[in-house]
């Protein structure tokens, strides 16, 4: 089999926007209880739908195979190729598919399982190499792509051997998710990162933090702080949304707690609602 040696790196980039972002911005709702903070207690029922999942296959990097529908002939896997090198980007190829289950180390790009793909391979200070993991390759973040308890939100970029830029390949990759407390402020001890919602279902996951606060423009390029989440293109704070209220509450002109359907149990959004 062949190993392809190239080093593949994971920049922890949210491949769809937070869920508040891509749910819309629904306001009223009934259900209020009192407590909670803000002017108008908590509303545990502020509706809104979980949208169908994006068609990830139409998103994928073209070339000789499709990393979601790895539609290879048996025995293949399809991955990101160094052919031809000059150009910038990594075509889809089918190559031979390894044995490394996905979830186990690996060190080599073709390690795992047809459909797997090994990331965060690096170079080691004795001229070896770190291993890597194998994930699920998807795209578009299509969490429908993924297993139960992972979701397809971190893009994979990946750096030629002799150094340069990270590109991206146009695949992602399904991780873990609902591994870290949105409320917790040190609950991901990579540095640089918190816990976000990451998709419109309400599944949560660390990712790189950025610096945004009530009301500041965001994006999925531009993440808010920790403890927001990004609605209609801003930041809004994240509250306890249970019944009777609770911490984190909504300070006084930043609405009231709001539980939308793609919001995780007990989370809401502080939101204005006139």
């Amino acid at each position: 089999m062949t190993r392809l040696a190239l080093f593949g790196f994971l920049v922890s980039l949210a491949a769809v926007t937070a869920c508040g972002e891509s749910g819309g911005d629904e306001k009223g709702g009934t259900g209020g209880t009192d407590g909670g903070g803000g002017t108008a207690g908590v509303i545990l029922d502020g509706g809104g739908t979980v949208p169908d999942a994006p068609a990830g296959e139409t998103f994928c990097q073209k070339g000789e195979c499709n990393y979601q529908k790895q539609d290879c002939a048996s025995g293949g896997t399809c991955l990101p190729s160094d052919s031809p090198p000059s150009t910038g980007d990594w075509p889809p190829k089918c190559l031979s598919a390894g044995t490394k289950a996905l979830g186990e180390s690996c060190s080599a790009w073709n390690d795992c399982v047809a459909g797997g793909f090994c990331v965060g391979i690096s170079g080691a200070a004795d001229g070896g190499v770190v291993p890597g993991t194998c994930r699920k390759l998807c795209c578009g973040g299509d969490w429908s792509a993924c297993g139960a308890g992972q979701s397809c939100v971190q893009q994979v970029y990946l750096v030629r051997p002799g150094g340069g830029d990270p590109v991206y390949a146009n695949a992602d990759i399904c991780v873990p998710v609902n591994d870290c407390d949105v409320f917790d402020p040190k609950s991901c001890s990579e540095k640089g990162k918190s816990c976000q919602l990451v998709d419109p279902t309400g599944n949560v996951a660390c990712m790189s933090a950025g610096t945004g606060g009530p009301g500041d423009a965001c994006s999925s390029k531009k993440p808010c702080q920790a403890g927001f989440t990004c609605v209609a293109d801003e930041c809004r704070r994240l509250c306890k949304a249970v019944a009777g209220g609770g911490e984190p509450s909504c300070p006084a002109g930043e609405g009231t707690c709001v539980h939308y359907t793609r919001d995780p149990e007990g989370v809401g959004e502080c939101t204005p609602l006139d």
